[in-house]
């Protein structure tokens, strides 16, 4: 019987919508969901403690950040900074110091092979005048091979003897039988500090084959948190926002107050739907439509007088806002093991 039949009875018994029910209630599935406008950072609120700015400071690419905040960061990654090359000195350090060792090994074995030689030129030397005084009327060659050869040559073959046994000799044996025992006793490796100095054989970094990992030389440039660049404290520029009319710090917090600040030129109301710009010259936030009508024009501050440039308006990063024309990714998943 088909399933598109009035009686269908083809169908799977764990249906469709009931798999998706459980896996939502067990938190099986990839978790998508769409962020609203209380999710998105403020335009005027720290990149780094999301809260707004009580001094706040831009850099050249729009990121702003409160001056506390930054200073914080930027302080902590110097210190991070110089921990690492520390470590990275103290490796240079342990190679050169290996390599002297290495250096001195290669020159005492240069010096004890001379001196080897040396003693066998000295010895070869006094045989020869010894010889030469005892034997002159044979030919020095057949004394010159070696002095070992010489000795043994002019040292007559002794008969065998029976060598009888004396307490002394017995005294010798067992010693020289403890001797060895006891060097045997040694080549365990858990006999004496050696218990301290076995390497964990389960731990991968502790193997006697592993090497410890070399340490490449560190960057000493602080990089800006959100927008990975180098940044210094000679970029940041103060940022001065223009209160609305209606707005108080000393009645009522920032956090609070939706709609706080104004363009500093026309005064329109500043938020996440409006693009604005910093000028470089007054610190102050306008909005970019004023800079297109207004200020560009004639590319004078027109709160300052000071004259301006390309590189003196900085546009501003937004956070954005709830709709999905604003350039922002507002849909967040979270994969998870899903059910088959």
């Amino acid at each position: 019987m088909t399933r598109h039949s009035r009686n269908s009875t083809a169908n799977a018994v764990y249906t469709y919508h009931e798999k998706q029910k459980d896996s939502s209630t067990g938190g099986y599935g990839t978790t998508q969901m769409r962020l609203s406008k209380d999710a998105i950072k403020e335009f005027d609120c720290c990149n780094l403690t999301l809260q707004p700015c009580i001094d706040p400071v831009i850099t050249k690419d729009g990121y702003l950040f409160d001056k506390q905040a930054i200073l914080e960061y930027i302080v902590h990654q110097k210190k991070l900074n110089a921990r690492k090359m520390r470590e990275y000195q103290k490796q240079l350090e342990r190679k050169q110091q290996e390599i002297d060792e290495q250096n001195a090994n290669d020159e005492q074995k240069k010096l004890n092979k001379f001196l080897e030689k040396e003693a066998t030129y000295s010895v070869n030397q006094s045989v020869k005048t010894l010889l030469s005084s005892k034997h002159q009327d044979q030919t020095l060659s057949s004394f010159l091979t070696t002095p070992k050869s010489l000795l043994s040559s002019s040292i007559p073959p002794t008969p065998k003897s029976t060598r009888i046994s004396t307490n002394d000799d017995n005294h010798d044996e067992t010693s020289a039988t403890t001797t060895t025992s006891s060097s045997s006793s040694n080549l365990s490796n858990m006999a004496g500090n050696q218990a301290t100095q076995l390497p964990s054989f389960w731990i991968p970094s502790l193997t006697p084959a592993a090497k410890k990992a070399e340490l490449k030389k560190p960057d000493q440039h602080v990089y800006c948190p959100i927008s990975g660049k180098p940044i210094t404290m000679k970029d940041l520029l103060d940022v001065k926002f223009k209160l609305a009319n209606n707005v108080d710090p000393k009645k009522r917090p920032l956090v609070a107050v939706r709609d706080r600040y104004v363009c500093a030129v026309t005064g329109d109301l500043l938020g996440n739907s409006v693009p604005c710009a910093v000028l470089r010259t007054s610190g102050y936030v306008v909005t970019m439509d004023c800079i297109n009508r207004l200020i560009k024009l004639d590319m004078i501050d027109p709160i300052t007088g000071d004259k301006l440039t390309d590189d003196d308006i900085i546009p501003m990063q937004r956070g954005g806002t709830g709709y999905s024309g604003s350039g922002v990714q507002l849909d967040a998943k979270l994969p998870t093991p899903a059910m088959q």
